[in-house]
């Protein structure tokens, strides 16, 4: 599974990366799960299997949604509660549920 965590500027995504990879079990060690800006996200959306979007820049996701449909990618929302504590485990669950 490959993950992109996508908010304004790629910094507070990336402190939640490491949280997530922390959380991630033996089994999910090949996961990959990186953080940009969004202003990034269209150089290298076709990678990703999924996109958590930060809550700062929920205005933007129906832009998101239209980058990541000719890969059919999905783009969810980061739970804000989850991503205010850091909650990598939380995160991750909601991608296990796809």
């Amino acid at each position: 599974m490959n993950i992109l965590l996508v908010c304004a500027c790629g910094a507070s995504t990336s402190i939640l990366v490491e949280a997530m990879k922390n959380a991630l079990t033996e089994s999910e060690a090949d996961w990959f799960i990186e953080a940009k800006s969004i202003q990034e996200v269209k150089e290298s959306v076709g990678k990703y299997d999924v996109i958590l979007m930060a809550p700062q820049i929920r205005y933007q996701r129906k832009m998101l949604e239209e980058i990541a449909a000719p890969y059919d990618i999905r783009v969810l929302d980061i739970d804000s509660v989850a991503y205010g504590t850091c909650n990598g485990e939380k995160i991750l669950n909601s991608v296990r549920s796809l």
